[in-house]
């Protein structure tokens, strides 16, 4: 159980030290571009900037999950790569088809990932509205409350 513990606690700060930089350097780099083109940008530019946030937070979170993955087959939880990765994206998104489980002495890792990865996908969740946010008062003129109530108005 101990074994157990530490590997998931170990996995936890790992995952998390990744999705913290990767979290700083993709919303960095997104206002860094707004910074140099905020003005031509436009609606248009401003969703392309907005898909490639999204592109680069769901790129970290593969890579988070592909981390556990490889975990598994280190300590023979998962008879290749492909079994890996499926069993870790199921549990990491909570999906949890169970149609590939681990073996006893490790089943608790599954659960255990499932948390860590609601808590992933809460934090690029809060990212992406905290962008969405900033770009929407900047690209509609918006300030302060005044955002909240005009986001709903399309004209």
């Amino acid at each position: 159980m101990m074994r157990l513990a530490l590997a998931a606690l170990g996995l936890t700060a790992i995952t998390v030290m990744i999705h913290g930089v990767g979290t700083v350097t993709a919303t960095g780099r997104a206002a860094r571009l707004w910074a140099r083109r905020e003005k031509a940008i436009g609606r248009l530019g401003a969703e392309l900037l907005m898909a490639k946030l999204v592109s680069m937070l769901l790129l970290l979170h593969i890579v988070e999950a592909v981390l556990w993955a490889l975990f598994y087959i280190l300590v023979g939880g998962q008879p290749d790569l492909e079994s890996a990765i499926y069993f870790s994206l199921t549990s990491y998104t909570t999906v949890g088809y169970g149609d590939v489980v681990l073996p006893e002495p490790w089943r608790l890792l599954g659960p255990l990932e499932a948390a860590v990865g609601v808590l992933m996908l809460g934090w690029s969740t809060g990212v992406i509205v905290a962008v969405i946010g900033t770009i929407y008062r900047r690209l509609f003129g918006l300030q302060g409350s005044d955002a909240g109530r005009s986001a709903g108005r399309t004209g």
